[in-house]
């Protein structure tokens, strides 16, 4: 439905080895389908700018339900989730508009 590829990044809790004191298994990356509804630059003073998009992610291909602070990998940038606004469903999941910021 969507044709721009992206890369989810569902952030998990992980598993902490005590041996080795590494998390293993923190992060599932999802490669998607998404349609960029908005890109939005502002200026946060001085020469310092935020930048966001806002994004349709069709629920047939990111299998799971979004959360803020999962990331997206757009265009060669990585993007923070800050607002899932809303999901849409009905006997499943259908659809979600996600806020992202640049990283």
């Amino acid at each position: 439905m969507f044709p721009t590829a992206i890369v989810y990044h569902e952030k998990g809790a992980g598993t902490y080895d005590p041996l080795s004191g590494a998390v293993t298994g923190a992060d599932v990356d999802h490669n998607i389908n998404a349609g960029v509804l908005k890109r939005n630059r502002t200026e946060e003073g001085g020469t310092s700018e935020k930048y966001e998009l806002l994004l349709w992610v069709e629920h047939k291909t990111l299998p799971v339900l979004p959360k803020t602070g999962d990331e997206v990998t757009y265009d060669g940038t990585t993007w923070k989730v800050t607002a899932v606004e809303p999901t849409y469903s009905s006997k499943g999941l259908i659809a979600s508009k996600l806020r992202v910021r640049a990283n």
